[in-house]
């Protein structure tokens, strides 16, 4: 597994190539503070980017966790970005993460 730390809100970026079957597994576990987890294609990411507060174009992902595990089928080619969000104000978050497929 990866480690980052997270800043108060901040995110980590990562983008991967879809795999020809389209599955992916990723797994994020995070200390100090729960995280938010988006699977994102690029116009996930655009909205991401915008800085609106909701995002309505994912395909994956969980709201305030300490443990994500999520295994899917992405319908599109190209890229996809796992996205890991500290949404604290103050408090950091150390994460650990691995992605397949």
């Amino acid at each position: 597994m990866q480690t980052a730390l997270l800043k108060p809100d901040t995110h980590l970026r990562i983008r991967y190539p879809v795999p020809r079957d389209g599955w992916i597994k990723y797994n994020v576990e995070a200390d100090g503070v729960p995280v938010t987890t988006w699977v994102l294609d690029e116009e996930g990411l655009k909205e991401f980017n915008s800085g609106k507060k909701d995002v309505f174009s994912y395909y994956g992902g969980f709201v305030n966790r300490y443990k994500h595990h999520q295994e899917l089928k992405l319908p599109f080619r190209g890229w996809w970005y796992l996205i890991i969000e500290n949404r604290s104000q103050r408090d950091p978050a150390a994460v650990h993460y691995e992605v397949s497929g």
